[in-house]
């Protein structure tokens, strides 16, 4: 046994954007893109909920504390984000923008997502601008996750990510930006100059083949930044600094450029709610990004049976 001397107490994390159905369903359905509306076409509303609800307890599970969550219903993530005492927002497409219910906007707890500016036209986009702007409705935005995406942003709009952000006056709302594995220069400087948070997605990137973040470059550059588990059905977010870090020192071929401590500060929340690591006292804090959370969840064997049962039955459909 190790004494309270061997641990280390550090507040619970953040993610900032969870795509529930990937999560939920992650660990027994190839879920993909490409048969994303599919899987949602075959769930019932319960059966949503129980998704999202074992995405969720995962999140807890892994020393979350607070948590923004895609789900694909208006008010199903808020409920369910109460249930199990986790700060944060559910996130709803933007094309829904005006289905949302008054009663979603009370609290300031939903946000929607404009998942890729490519989908959204012109007329669209401004429309939501001015909806977020009237309701008080964060967005979250996808940016330049590859440069096929970039591509077409650039001739869509003959601008680049970020100036179209700035043009429609995206930026002049609360939001937070994330896909920016193909940011340049230019577009970090205009990300930074209105002062938004900047979202990685380490693990879920690696695995669509999204590239590597060079992290540094955000350090250098004084961007905010954040982590997120994205479209990844595995919650780690150690690891995600951890590969975030890794990412870099391959991109860079050098070390000493990133601290731990500058890493777990944008993991971190900055509330009073703790977790306790073990740590050897002879093992130095660097170490800490090497660490596994695993916190007891009730109820979490029988959601999970019940999330395998519905994967199971979409198997048979698709």
């Amino acid at each position: 046994m190790h004494t309270s001397q061997d641990k280390i107490r550090i507040n619970k994390f953040v993610n900032h954007y969870c795509e529930g159905i990937y999560c939920g369903l992650g660990d027994f359905l190839n879920v993909s893109e490409e048969h994303y509306d599919d899987i949602l076409s075959l769930l019932s509303l319960q059966e949503k909920e129980t998704v999202i609800e074992y995405a969720i307890a995962k999140n807890v599970q892994a020393g979350v504390g607070t948590l923004n969550i895609k789900v694909p219903e208006f008010g199903m993530g808020l409920k369910l984000l109460d249930k199990y005492h986790l700060k944060g927002r559910e996130i709803v497409t933007a094309k829904k923008y005006a289905q949302m219910p008054t009663s979603s906007l009370v609290g300031g707890r939903t946000m929607l997502d404009i998942e890729s500016l490519v989908d959204y036209n012109q007329d669209l986009l401004s429309a939501i601008s001015d909806f977020s702007a009237r309701a008080n409705v964060p967005l979250a935005i996808e940016l330049a996750s590859d440069l096929e995406n970039v591509g077409k942003i650039v001739n869509t709009y003959s601008s680049s990510p970020a100036e179209v952000l700035e043009s429609f006056g995206l930026l002049d709302r609360e939001c937070l930006v994330y896909g920016l594995n193909y940011l340049d220069k230019d577009d970090q400087k205009i990300v930074k100059d209105y002062d938004k948070t900047c979202i990685f997605s380490p693990q879920s990137d690696g695995k669509r083949g999204m590239g590597a973040i060079n992290l540094f470059n955000f350090i250098y550059h004084r961007l905010k930044f954040g982590f997120s588990s994205g479209k990844c059905y595995n919650v780690d977010m150690l690891f995600e600094g951890k590969l975030a870090v890794l990412n870099t020192f391959n991109l860079m071929h050098e070390s000493g450029n990133i601290s731990t401590e500058e890493v777990l500060d944008s993991l971190t929340d900055k509330s009073d709610d703790e977790i306790e690591l073990d740590l050897f006292q002879e093992e130095n804090i660097d170490n800490i990004l090497d660490k596994k959370v695993h916190i007891k969840v009730e109820e979490f064997d029988s959601i999970q049976k019940k999330t395998i049962e519905i994967a199971r039955k979409i198997k048979e459909k698709i």
